[in-house]
């Protein structure tokens, strides 16, 4: 018998062991960090990536997010070149909102849509909504007859509140997103300059 060792096995072990707090800390850095990381691109160029992932991703729009980020790239490239994103890191941070985080995210979206319509007394309990949106997504179809099914359900449920309290939290979330992804970026490339000077340093001590 093949002995269950290495690496795989490894990864198994350790994921048992985490939390599920620590497992979803685990893979919101693999989503979102990672790709960022990985950006080869201007830090403002790959921050306005982020800016239009996280404000996207601050919609009640899960499942066609994707397509919308496809469709913001392609007119921002057609009429505002100079403001191009990053489409692959704006396509990894409209993750925010996710199978983990939809109902209290959706949930906030229409306790401010209904606050802003002066209707905030007027609100469903989190249990309630979390049941009727799970609901609403359970659709007996697929592909992208499902993700109209949900959206149309989820419209009539919640409309216009939900539609209207997500907009302050996508534009503050956008910008926000921008403006830390911006600052950690740049620190991160100075900081590469300052340890390829050291190194360089190191090789030739009497170079000026």
């Amino acid at each position: 018998m093949p002995s269950d060792q290495g690496p795989t096995a490894n990864a198994r072990a350790l994921r048992h062991e985490l939390s599920a707090w620590q497992r979803f800390q685990r893979l919101m850095r693999l989503r979102l960090v990672i790709p960022l990381l990985r950006a080869r691109h201007e830090p403002e160029y790959t921050a306005r990536g982020v800016l239009v992932g996280v404000a996207l991703g601050l919609t009640p729009t899960v499942g066609i997010q994707i397509p919308m980020v496809m469709v913001v790239w392609a007119i921002v490239r057609a009429i505002a070149p100079r403001w191009n994103f990053h489409v692959i890191v704006a396509m990894a941070w409209v993750w925010l909102s996710n199978v983990f985080t939809m109902v209290p995210l959706y949930f906030g979206f229409l306790v401010t849509g209904r606050v802003m319509m002066g209707a905030g007394d007027a609100l469903p309990g989190y249990q309630t909504f979390s049941d009727e949106l799970l609901k609403a997504l359970q659709v007996d179809a697929e592909g992208l007859k499902a993700v109209w099914l949900q959206t149309v359900n989820l419209f009539d449920l919640f409309g216009v509140p939900m539609l209207i309290g997500c907009i302050p939290w996508a534009l503050i979330g956008g910008w926000g997103g921008y403006v830390w992804s911006l600052v950690y970026l740049r620190r991160r490339r100075e900081r590469a300059e300052a340890r390829r000077h050291e190194r360089a340093a190191l090789v030739d001590p009497y170079d000026d």
